[in-house]
């Protein structure tokens, strides 16, 4: 793996996971916050 493409890659999770993080803060609803923590485990790993 070329190195430009790990720092891609390491860019692309971080914004993944800002993106999880926003959305978690954003909700009051612990159900809602359950649901998108699943989402992430099953599509990210």
């Amino acid at each position: 793996m070329k190195m430009i493409d790990r720092y891609r890659h390491r860019r692309e999770a971080a914004r993944r996971n800002r993106a999880i993080e926003r959305a978690l803060r954003a909700t009051s609803s612990p159900a809602v916050r359950d649901e998108i923590r699943i989402m992430a485990q099953r599509y990210y790993g």
